[in-house]
């Protein structure tokens, strides 16, 4: 039997997340919809009636050819179901709002952010009833940081669409909310909410997040705070809000990322320890079953305790079809088994297929029980702590082999290290667990929870430790961008060379072969492309001016924080191979904001520099670029500078831009808005 008629939810989740990929790059009228139906019926029918053998046998891609068709069908069906469940009417339109918060909010720099549902509108004095999920800005203060799932707040508001792809290489926010169900954002300062009231109705959600908060507080208790809390605290209950950013950039760096977020590796930890106990049960079928719903109703008692969150209902659901399959005598086929909760998920909710913990944690978990026991069976280890120490790299390395494409496509980086992480990682986390679950059980109990916190605040202290250390090893990441053309690539080189090393066929070494081929081929053309050109770029950041040139793989950055300008320029130097940014102070081509660059001559107004100030005739200019949150005149700024181009960058406010626009339109003067348009690109001569 191979390995599609062992796994026949491989085929049905492809044919389902086809339907799926259709929805985003093709919109069919209904009647194609009803068409495709049809036709599946069709040849079930007739696949049906097709009685004799061999007819049958002859015909039987009937059958598969008509299960295609309906679950092609129902993967878009589903995401056109979820598209129009989540449409919202109520943009651009400042009104009065009751609206339900559904998550916590999460503290940003300057505010308070959580999702809300609509429920109710005030205009002309009449209530009216509306709907839509959006995600609120709270002006950050004492009563926003109060608020708890449930809450209903009065708001005053008007909703926009978030931004999309504002810059080259850029994160589509607009899109990745999309898929969430949630269509608009607003900002609301302090005096434009009040809280009325909750959701007095049971909501699961809601006692699952105070359920988590008054864990939270047991650790805050015991005196556990700073990096120790918040690694402590994303580890075991899944909350982020308190992980920093240097220490997230550690944990990245060293591919231990995975750690930081409860998801698999948790609850599989959870897992094997009460299926290890309860281990007596194993030797009868009912007692296999008794087994099966107990570790499940743990499992989900788990994950309602770190706040049901997505990643974690997933893994849940995952390991509780995975303990389904040992209730039976014969011996379970895991892959199937994953490869249905996947299934199950997407049909609930086919936008899942886009996100990045639900592809990373799952090619995780089918990389590792495909990959794994081959890789355990090259070397062959007698002492048993060389042995566990082994299995362990196998289990690292079969991981890496399905998320590594994946990585690299999001993150543009690979850990260089991640054995070494994982050897530290892997089994530090895991006592952390255990000294987490401990703690959390015996606070009540004098001296053994002392001791207990102790140990494990220093646990804690000890592995962000070691991170650190890995961290700072020459060498710890390498930069490799990947499009999604060489995305598919890396995993039909995957499957190709799996395919060869179980059938040693020499079509799939040769498909293996070629795409690595393809694969090389691209990255060398990105490689040609940057040192071929030069490019003049402003950036999409309302904070920050952040200006780039470009000559080759030289890379050279004007802005006024470093920090803010690689959060928003990075993926684009990574996925450009260029080299690290070099930011511009005074030099023989840049002095108080004026360029000379390639054959052009460009200005950055990062100052008032020129108010009040008359010249007997402008400078000539290319490119004049308004930045750094200026309130400025145009028409002083053009008694001094005649520029062919002026562009304003997103830190300048509408109300300015306007009356940059105008002033530029009654002088013939191209006028550019990143605001509008997203990043600002000129391509210059060499």
């Amino acid at each position: 039997m191979n390995f599609l008629q062992r796994t026949p939810f491989f085929r049905f989740l492809l044919f389902l997340a086809a339907g799926i990929v259709l929805f985003q790059f093709v919109r069919l009228p209904a009647v194609a919809i009803a068409g495709i139906a049809s036709v599946a019926g069709i040849g079930l029918i007739t696949d049906f009636f097709l009685i004799k053998k061999d007819i049958h046998y002859r015909f039987r891609w009937i059958f598969g050819f008509a299960t295609f068709l309906i679950l092609l069908a129902a993967g878009y069906t589903s995401s056109l179901i979820f598209e129009k469940q989540h449409v919202f009417n109520e943009l651009n339109d400042r009104k009065i709002y009751e609206v339900e918060l559904r998550s916590a909010p999460v503290e940003k720099e300057r505010s308070f952010m959580s999702k809300v549902r609509l429920i109710r509108k005030y205009e002309s004095g009449k209530e009216k009833v509306c709907s839509g999920n959006a995600i609120i800005y709270l002006q950050k203060d004492s009563a926003a940081s109060e608020l708890i799932i449930g809450d209903r707040l009065l708001i005053e508001a008007e909703f926009q669409r978030p931004d999309g792809v504002q810059n080259p290489g850029g994160f589509d926010y607009a899109n990745y909310l999309k898929r969430q169900g949630i269509n608009a954002t607003a900002y609301i300062p302090a005096e434009k909410w009040r809280k009325n009231g909750e959701n007095i109705h049971f909501n699961l959600l809601r006692l699952a997040d105070r359920s988590r908060n008054l864990l939270l507080n047991i650790y805050r208790k015991f005196g556990i705070n700073g990096d120790e809390f918040a690694v402590l605290a994303a580890l075991t209950l899944g909350y982020t809000d308190a992980l920093q950013p240097d220490l997230l950039k550690s944990y990245s760096a060293t591919g231990a990322t995975h750690i930081l977020s409860v998801s698999g590796l948790h609850v599989g930890i959870v897992y094997a320890v009460i299926f290890f106990l309860l281990g007596f049960l194993s030797k009868t079928r009912s007692g296999r079953i008794i087994r099966a719903v107990i570790v499940s109703l743990f499992i989900w008692m788990y994950a309602f305790l770190t706040g049901l969150s997505p990643a974690v209902m997933r893994a849940a659901l995952m390991i509780t079809f995975v303990a389904a399959g040992t209730c039976s005598d014969k011996k379970s086929q895991t892959v199937n088994t994953v490869l249905i909760s996947a299934f199950l998920l997407l049909l609930l909710n086919p936008n899942l297929l886009f996100n990045i913990g639900f592809q990373l944690s799952y090619s995780a978990v089918l990389s590792i029980v495909f990959f794994q026991p081959k890789i355990s069976k090259l070397l062959f280890v007698k002492n048993s702590f060389l042995k566990k120490v082994w299995d362990l790299t196998a289990v690292s390395i079969a991981a890496q082999i399905g998320t590594a494409p994946f990585a690299l496509y999001y993150f543009q980086q690979f850990p260089n290290y991640f054995l070494l992480t994982n050897y530290v990682a892997i089994p530090i986390s895991t006592v952390i667990i255990y000294l987490a679950m401990a703690l959390l059980f015996l606070s009540k109990v004098p001296l053994l929870s002392s001791a207990i916190a102790y140990a494990l605040k220093w646990t804690t202290w000890f592995m962000n430790f070691l991170i650190e250390k890995i961290q700072d090893i020459p060498g710890s990441i390498s930069i490799i961008p990947l499009n999604v053309i060489q995305l598919i690539l890396c995993f039909v080189v995957i499957f190709s060379f799996s395919a060869y090393f179980i059938n040693r066929k020499f079509a799939p070494l040769m498909a293996g072969l070629a795409s690595i081929l393809l694969i090389l081929g691209i990255y060398n053309y990105q490689k040609y492309s940057s040192l071929t050109s030069s490019k003049l770029i402003v950036f999409s950041d309302n904070r920050v001016p952040v200006i780039n040139f470009t000559d080759g793989t030289d890379n050279y950055v004007y802005t006024t924080d470093s920090v803010q300008a690689v959060k928003t320029a990075s993926s684009y130097w990574k996925s450009n191979l260029l080299s690290k940014p070099t930011y511009l102070n005074d030099n023989e081509w840049f002095k108080d904001g004026f360029v000379s660059f390639g054959n052009m001559r460009i200005l950055i107004l990062k100052d008032d520099f020129l108010k009040f100030k008359v010249a007997p005739k402008p400078l000539d200019v290319d490119y004049l670029i308004i930045s750094n949150k200026l309130k400025p005149k145009m028409e002083q700024i053009l008694n001094c500078i005649h520029p062919e181009h002026v562009i304003v960058d997103k830190s300048i406010s509408a109300w300015y831009a306007n009356h940059i626009r105008e002033v530029c339109l009654a002088r013939q003067i191209n006028y550019y808005s990143v605001a509008e348009k997203g990043a600002f690109i000129s391509h210059l001569e060499r």
